[in-house]
């Protein structure tokens, strides 16, 4: 699973490497432990108009927005009435009723430098990796998101709506097995158009393609040892990426 991530890059540059027309509202910044429930950037296909079935109208416009780490169902009583859903089995994802509607037309990118992953030796003690796009990189993590209406607020208060969003993962690729048996699943640039694109409709042929192509890219991924201060939240520097022997 993906349990913390690295964004190490500005808003401004994220918006420049992913060719994003407009930041819509207050934008988290540089971040070297990510952690559940904390905001995150999202970047989504929108069309300002839809049909009535929800089938985007026109041309689309791809936006970067703020969404809390961990999906909060439409139905939820609250965003904390369960345990956040901060990753979704790419496998089974289509028979999750809390995930299955979003696939078909929320879906979202997220932009991530790295994420961390625990290798467990035999003795049960836990080394941290950094998985990497390298210096210049940066990875599409494939993501869902959902929007949920706060009821105890007007129906016209803009705090009403909580955005929230998920990673998707599946199994490990071969050159990450040694580390952990799940991987994110990371876009190629030949599956993050149709990815974000509303206009196609997700559905197991979609899944099964982002989730091929992920292993190419996860094979090209760079990993190390690090330091295992990353385990605790309030620990939030560069240092936390530094290799370690």
């Amino acid at each position: 699973m993906c349990g913390r991530f690295v964004v190490a890059r500005s808003v401004g540059e994220i918006q420049t490497i992913f060719e994003v027309d407009e930041i819509i509202g207050e934008l988290p910044g540089v971040s070297y432990n990510v952690a559940p429930t904390q905001p995150i950037a999202i970047i989504v296909d929108r069309a300002f108009e839809k049909a009535a079935d929800g089938s985007p109208i026109g041309e689309l416009s791809r936006e970067i927005h703020a969404a809390r780490w961990g999906l909060v169902p439409r139905w939820a009583k609250n965003p904390t009435e369960h345990a956040p859903l901060i990753n979704g089995r790419i496998e089974s994802i289509l028979e999750k009723p809390s995930f299955k509607d979003s696939v078909v037309r929320r879906r979202c990118v997220i932009p991530a430098s790295g994420y961390y992953e625990w290798q467990v030796a035999a003795d049960g003690s836990k080394q941290p990796f950094y998985i990497t796009a390298g210096t210049d990189g940066m990875f599409a993590l494939a993501g869902l998101y959902e929007w949920w209406s706060d009821p105890t607020k007007d129906t016209k208060d803009p705090q009403r709506w909580l955005l929230s969003t998920t990673t998707l993962t599946k199994h490990t690729a071969p050159e990450l097995a040694h580390i952990h048996d799940r991987n994110p699943v990371l876009l190629s640039p030949d599956t993050f158009e149709a990815w974000l694109d509303p206009h196609i409709v997700g559905d197991e042929d979609l899944l099964m393609a982002v989730a091929n192509d992920s292993d190419l890219v996860a094979g090209e991924a760079e990993f190390y040892k690090v330091g295992t201060e990353v385990g605790k939240v309030s620990n939030n520097s560069a240092n936390l990426i530094s290799p370690i022997n």
